[in-house]
């Protein structure tokens, strides 16, 4: 498996836990709903999306732990002259960082959400636990250890589940739902406690040193943050677009939500995967990014078809016949989200390479070309959102490639030296 970067064993657990994910996801949103009125339903959903937008900002770290324990294990120096950090020392640094930012900011985003206090502490002990779950998942990524991953993938939603479902029949308000949805970030805890390789993998180390490992980490988290513009913020700036007394923003805003998810939810959890498959690569990233690119655009094809053909009929169904775009527009949205899919696997190969100022670039340099064509392109509101959504992310995509084909270049060059 040398050059394979997604082989059936890795693949089924993986997509398992990702599915099972998404489901939780969406009954948690259904069982809030349920049971809260509808303002206090605005808000949890509002906390939900700034929780996890800074959880999605961690995700860097999870990115950097693979790279990391990859290059560590594949390089086979296990006695390098530098302390080699630990991995987890890393998360606890630059995601303590984000807490105190979370913490420092309370006063202002707490109230505008509906948010005690005692849900901001919590959130802010969370969102440095979040960031140990991810990296500790990156480091089982690293070690090719894909069992272990996806039941730590799978353990967390499922503990969230279980607890916003308890509160839900007991005690029913916005805080303590609020609680239960953010406290299955504690898993990784009992994981590493409970779990030999868990707690095998928490102690991991680096193939760097402490100062340099943060440096990267910190790369990996700007790109991350440029990332969640993207993805879990951008239907916020959508909105500022094209204004809210655009008709039909709301439909809009949840057909952005809904066509990219089917591409983007098990891309996300596959990253860990590809990072570790382009870091054991032996014959270059560009060449090793083929295949992946080819399968996205031909999962994409399929995808914006069945969301053309099935789109509507569902939105109906499901949100009612005020939530409706039409097959156009549904299928556009959906084949416009392969252009995300290209530049995070594109990511992940300038991640493996090490490439991290490059990394930051091509993300800061996508979402901006996004976000900028959104304001300026003189099209009709849907068009406007496809079109700056399919061609944005693509110059990303090229600061990316450019960085791996330089990289490719320079080993390439060091072979033959060493081969004359």
């Amino acid at each position: 498996m040398d050059d394979e970067l997604i082989s059936t064993n890795r693949s089924v657990g993986v997509l398992a836990a990702s599915g099972w994910a998404a489901i939780v996801t969406i009954v948690v949103t259904v069982v809030c709903a349920r049971v809260l009125d509808s303002f206090a339903y605005t808000q949890f959903l509002v906390y939900w999306s700034v929780l996890f937008g800074c959880f999605q900002i961690l995700t860097g770290l999870q990115n950097e732990g693979v790279r990391a324990v990859s290059a560590a294990a594949s390089s086979g120096n296990t006695h390098a002259g530098f302390p080699r950090a630990r991995v987890l020392a890393m998360t606890l640094i630059l995601a303590g960082i984000v807490a105190v930012l979370v913490l420092a900011f309370g006063p202002w985003w707490a109230p505008k959400l509906g948010v005690g206090a005692v849900v901001v502490i919590v959130s802010a002990v969370m969102v440095v636990s979040y960031g140990c779950h991810l990296t500790l998942g990156g480091i089982l990524a690293g070690r090719r250890e894909w069992g272990t991953m996806a039941a730590l993938s799978a353990l967390e939603p499922t503990v969230r589940i279980v607890l916003v479902v308890a509160v839900a029949i007991l005690a029913p308000t916005l805080a303590s739902l609020q609680l239960a949805a953010v406290l299955s970030a504690l898993t990784w805890v009992v994981f590493a406690l409970v779990v030999p390789r868990g707690r095998n993998a928490a102690l991991a180390r680096a193939d760097i040193a402490l100062k340099p490992l943060l440096a990267n980490g910190a790369w990996a988290m700007l790109a991350a943050a440029a990332s969640a513009v993207l993805v879990n913020g951008f239907p916020a700036i959508v909105r500022v677009a094209l204004g809210s007394n655009s008709p039909g923003v709301a439909s809009l805003l949840l057909g952005v939500q809904l066509t990219r998810a089917p591409l983007m939810m098990p891309l996300a959890a596959f990253q860990g995967v590809a990072i570790a498959g382009f870091v054991a690569s032996r014959h270059g990233r560009m060449r090793a990014l083929a295949k992946p690119f080819a399968a996205v655009v031909g999962i994409g094809v399929v995808l914006a078809g069945l969301a053309a053909l099935l789109g509507p009929w569902i939105m109906r169904l499901l949100y009612g016949s005020d939530y409706v775009l039409s097959r156009v527009v549904l299928g556009g949205l959906t084949f416009a989200a392969v252009s995300i899919a290209l530049l995070t696997l594109a990511g992940s190969a300038t991640i493996a390479v090490g490439a991290h100022k490059a990394f930051l670039a091509g993300w800061v340099v996508g979402a901006a070309a996004t976000v900028g064509l959104l304001f300026a392109l003189p099209l009709a509101d849907a068009l406007r959102v496809i079109m700056a959504v399919l061609i944005g992310p693509l110059a990303g995509v090229a600061v990316h490639l450019l960085a791996i084909r330089s990289h490719d270049r320079r080993s390439s060059l060091e072979t033959d030296g060493r081969v004359a």
